[in-house]
């Protein structure tokens, strides 16, 4: 956990004890939605008095709200704005109430992180931004990124990493190696995983190496979300040997000066301009059309560009604090398991790494 003595002293001073401190931190950075089981889950207790006490704590100062399912089950919503003050959050999304589809899936990222506190996580879109330039080197423009617009004026707000699935890192290797992950908390099919995929797909071209978890509270589209996830990454080796650097160049500008363009060669421009597509190719295609840049530039940056990507894909299953919203006594049955598919960190078995050139 990366609380600050600063942030869980801003939590004691609204009443909440270290515990209670520290899980509360937890929620509001990865969730804002947590059950009465999550609590007790990070406690390692089974004890009613605890749980009833922070309950009481968060109702009474109206830091918290909560809605009631059939079951019996209820799922608390940390808003207050007091309370993201105090860890120097405020900004969070969390804090405003969401569709049911978002509570679980909220649900089950907390789910994964209160089972792997060892992790170093990335937790708020500040610290991603700063690690992928200061590990990578990476223009934002790479990352994936959502425009927001102003209702009172045109202004737009990009925000970066809006899915906030969990990311973590491995400080101890270099460059420090990254672990995304997908959080499906109970999907009809892939087409949200593919959409995911495709969004951080410039970023996934621009790491020499990753990880991608799929975590879903069972393991029926564990098969087909790696059919995706395989497909992209040799999709784009399929086409990544169709159209060097300098004759893509050469095909887009003519193209783009409307000079006429054989059927054939608009097919592999889209499959090039799928490829290239990244902003230092960008500028370099305006350099060497203004003749700024040479062929042996082209080579090099075209070299720099193939770099072999190697991906690990794993699945996992957890969000059994989904069972609240089916089964009265689901609240009491929190008994997360890694799927059978998947295997523990470290011991990723080769068949699950997929090694790919130009992704």
């Amino acid at each position: 956990m990366s609380m600050t003595p600063f942030q869980r002293e801003g939590l004691c001073l609204l009443g909440y004890s270290r515990k209670e401190s520290e899980f509360l931190f937890l929620v509001a950075t990865h969730s804002g939605y947590f059950t009465i089981r999550q609590f007790k889950f990070f406690l390692g207790t089974e004890s009613g008095s605890v749980s009833h006490a922070l309950v009481r704590k968060l109702l009474a100062q109206k830091h918290a709200t909560f809605r009631a399912y059939r079951s019996g089950g209820r799922v608390y919503h940390l808003f207050a704005r007091k309370v993201y003050q105090a860890i120097e959050r405020e900004n969070l999304r969390t804090r405003k109430k969401h569709e049911l589809e978002y509570v679980k899936n909220r649900l089950v990222a907390l789910d994964f992180v209160l089972a792997h506190p060892e992790y170093h996580y990335l937790e708020t879109e500040a610290e991603k931004l700063d690690f992928f330039a200061r590990e990578y080197n990476l223009d934002r423009e790479t990352l994936p990124v959502k425009l927001y617009r102003a209702r009172k004026s045109a202004d737009v707000t990009p925000r970066y990493f809006v899915d906030r699935s969990p990311m973590f890192v491995n400080a101890h290797s270099s460059p420090a190696f990254v672990t995304f992950t997908f959080v499906d908390a109970g999907a009809i099919t892939t087409e949200s995983f593919g959409t995911h995929l495709k969004a951080y797909l410039p970023l996934f071209r621009a790491v020499p190496m990753f990880e991608l978890i799929y975590i879903a509270p069972t393991s029926r589209l564990f098969q087909a979300a790696e059919s995706e996830f395989s497909h992209l990454i040799h999709g784009a080796r399929l086409h990544s040997k169709s159209l060097r650097l300098l004759d893509y160049f050469r095909l887009r500008k003519a193209w783009d000066a409307k000079e006429r363009v054989a059927s054939a060669d608009v097919v592999l421009l889209k499959e090039a301009h799928s490829r290239y597509c990244d902003n230092r190719i960008e500028e370099l295609y305006k350099h060497w059309c203004s003749g700024r840049a040479s062929t042996d530039e082209l080579v090099h940056a075209e070299r720099q560009h193939d770099v072999p990507v190697k991906a690990l894909f794993r699945t996992a299953v957890w969000g059994s604090s989904l069972k609240l919203f089916s089964d009265p006594h689901g609240g009491d049955a929190e008994i997360s398991q890694e799927c059978p598919r998947s295997v523990q960190q470290g011991e990723l078995s080769s068949k699950r790494s997929i090694e790919a050139t130009g992704i």
